[in-house]
């Protein structure tokens, strides 16, 4: 079961990571999530805020995940992950995705992005 879970984690990554990769250097260790795991990600979708997480996503994850769903990363529409799932992701990274720290993608934005992907049934 675990290795099933690392296998669906690493597909989101590689799909996010090609959506952060326009940024320049690596992001700073300060900020990022350590190995806490899932728990403290848990908790419901924090914005109702769709439009804006439309246009949030648009530019952060858009070019990899158009619409939400695969290009260059996965769809993420096909596999809908948990919004505690999707939070680790974007702040953790994993494979080729690097993480999204919160000075680059602030925690308003992240939960409007969740808020859009739910819209789109891309949270389960």
């Amino acid at each position: 079961m675990r290795g099933h879970f690392q296998f669906l984690i690493t597909i989101v990554a590689l799909g996010l990571a090609a959506c952060g990769g326009g940024g320049g250097g690596g992001e700073e260790a300060g900020g990022e999530a350590s190995s806490g795991g899932e728990s403290e990600y848990a908790g419901p979708i924090a914005s109702t805020d769709v439009a804006h997480g439309k246009e949030v996503f648009d530019s952060f994850c858009g070019d990899c995940h158009p619409d939400g769903g695969s290009d260059v990363g996965p769809s993420l529409l096909d596999d809908p992950h948990s919004p505690a799932q999707l939070r680790q992701q974007i702040r953790e990274g994993s494979g080729k995705m690097r993480p999204f720290s919160e000075a680059r993608l602030k925690k308003d934005d992240l939960e409007a992005i969740l808020a859009w992907l739910a819209s789109v049934n891309g949270v389960k």
